[in-house]
This record gives structure tokens, sequence and C-alpha cells, in this order.
């Protein structure tokens, strides 16, 4: 029996381009997935390798797959506990960690110098600054030489280090597996706040870090400023709106959300919370990697991935079960 091959994410023509190479070269490899059946996800239960970023229980424990390959960085749409139990191999790919961190760069920006408040001011005739000798509320505030916290110094944050350097800025990165000095990279998350003016969360969503930055921590910042490129959940979806709407923390720009629209049709605003009232809020739809080099890079790392599995067996890429990431 041939060994099956199940794409279930979206696939345009550098895809399927991408899989009749692979169809060429594995004549003992059966490739499906929406582009050849209408249902694909009744073949999970014949599969070895899939292609996706969420599966319930039910497809879990129903299949005998050898290997999950996620075709992005997050893994937390998976469900771990039947993963562990059948002893599932999970890989996943970060090629778009520097574009990830660009926004992240570019939507700190945007917040500390108050581009978008601005923007929507003057659509309206508002003006602020020199032109109209407005008082000092209206001077925007620089990145330059201030103390950021990168909390998860993984693909994301080691990239946003990098883009950082040239403001002059004093990095401190939380890391859970750094010891907990109060060094340049420590496993103190409270001490690295309350040193930093800029807050950047790119940590993965998983047991451990959902509510992270509860009430009590995000208190912590008074006066200053907070931006996610990492899962909504992550910070407590009411208390990062309170903790904003009484002007305890200066200023957020966030890019990962609560509540998603399940089709393209639908008008959704992101949280239960009107954070869209907000103007010291910077929203963005959860696109930090949603560029043609980002989606590409994602692309090929996941057919390095599979094709160094069907010529060696070798998983590289490979997801700690326990740890979920």
């Amino acid at each position: 029996m041939k060994l099956l091959v199940l794409f279930l994410n979206k696939t345009n023509d550098k895809w399927l381009s991408k899989i009749e190479e692979l169809r060429n070269r594995y004549h003992t490899v059966r490739f499906e997935g929406y582009f050849s059946n209408p249902s694909p996800r009744m073949l999970i239960k014949d599969a070895d390798v899939v292609i996706t970023a969420r599966l319930s229980k039910e497809e879990i424990e129903s299949s005998n797959l050898k290997l999950i390959i996620v075709p992005m960085a997050g893994v937390n749409a998976l469900d771990w506990e039947s993963i562990r139990k059948k002893k599932i191999m999970v890989s996943n790919c970060h090629a778009n960690a520097p574009i990830v961190a660009e926004r992240a760069l570019a939507l700190a920006l945007a917040l500390l110098g108050r581009v978008v408040e601005f923007d929507q001011d003057l659509r309206y005739g508002l003006w602020h600054g020199y032109s109209v000798g407005s008082p000092e509320e209206d001077h925007w505030h620089s990145l330059r030489n201030r103390t950021v916290c990168i909390v998860g110094m993984g693909h994301i944050g080691e990239e946003l280090s990098k883009l950082l350097q040239p403001f002059g800025c004093q990095i401190i990165g939380v890391k859970k597996s750094a010891p907990k000095e109060h060094s340049k990279i420590t496993s103190d998350l409270d001490w690295a706040i309350q040193m930093s003016d800029v807050i950047f969360i790119t940590l993965p969503l998983t047991k451990e870090t959902k509510n992270l930055f509860d009430a009590k921590r995000l208190h912590m910042m008074k006066g200053k400023y907070l931006i996610n490129v990492s899962r909504g959940d992550i910070i407590d979806e009411k208390a990062l709106f309170e903790s904003l709407k009484n002007k305890i923390i200066a200023g957020a720009a966030i890019d990962t959300w609560y509540l998603y629209p399940k089709n393209n049709d639908e008008a959704l605003l992101p949280s239960r919370y009107p954070f869209n009232t907000l103007r010291n809020v910077v929203l963005s739809p959860h696109v930090g990697g949603y560029t043609e080099q980002g989606s590409d890079g994602l692309m090929n790392e996941t057919f390095i991935i599979l094709e160094t599995f069907l010529r060696t067996g070798e998983i590289i890429n490979l997801v700690d079960p326990e740890q979920e990431y």
C-alpha cells in the first residue's frame, strides 16, 4: 500500500506545482488534498502524514498518523493530549519569523509614533503638533534608546532583537530556560517588565502561557507599551481592555485576538470588549507573517520537512510534545 500524504491546508498554484514535483519523484507515495478530493478529511484515518494546523481529538484518535506537519509556527490548535497518547510526531515551520518580527517593529513604531491616531484625526481636519501650537500632550514617542523586553526569545524574538539594534535599545530577553538572574537574558518576567519601557510578546500559546499576562501583571505595566504578535489568549482579554481603558498601560498594538470570523463575508470585531473605541490601541488583523515572502517561506519549509521525512525518515523542526512548542 502506498504511503499517504494528506494536505488539509490551502493549496494555491505554487503548492500544487511542488506537490506535482514530489509526485513525479516519489511514485510509492500518494498525495491527496482538497485539490484531488472534495472531502479530504475523510482520508485522515488512512494517512501517514498530514499537513495542517488543526486536527480534532476524534480525528487524531481515529488515525494511524506518523507525522503532522504544521505549515506555520503555531501548534496550539492541535489536541496535544491525543497526540501524546498516539505518540505522533509533530513538526512546525519558522521561515516567516523575520517577517513577523518586522511587523512587530512596525506596530511598535505606529503605536509610539501615534501614527494611526493622528491619521484618523487629520482625516476629519483635526490637527496636532506645531501647525496648531498644540501642547506637549501632542508629542509622539520615539523608540530610540528605550529599554525593550522581548518575552520569548525564539525565532521571532531573535529576529526582532536584530531589528531593534539600530535604535540603540537596551534589550532584555525573557526565556523560560534562562537562569533567573537579572541580565540581558532572564527567566524573571516580572523583573524584565519592571525594567522596560516597551514589552513585545512573541511566545507560543501553551497551557503554561495562557493568561500569562493577567490583571496583576498588566497593572505592573503602568506607563509602558505592549505589542503582541503571538496569540491573543496569552493576555487576559478583560484585564487588557480595562488596563488600556483606564490608561494603566500607555498603549498596546495587537495583531492576535480573541474572536475570529468563520467565513470571508462575516464582519466581526476581534474581542468581546470594545477595543475599537480606544485611542491608545493599534489594531492589526493577525497578519504578522502575511506577505508573499512569508507565505512562500513557510511553504518551502513545509516541503523541506516533508521531503526529508520521505527520503530519510528524519523529522526536522520536531515539536516537544510535553512543552507543546
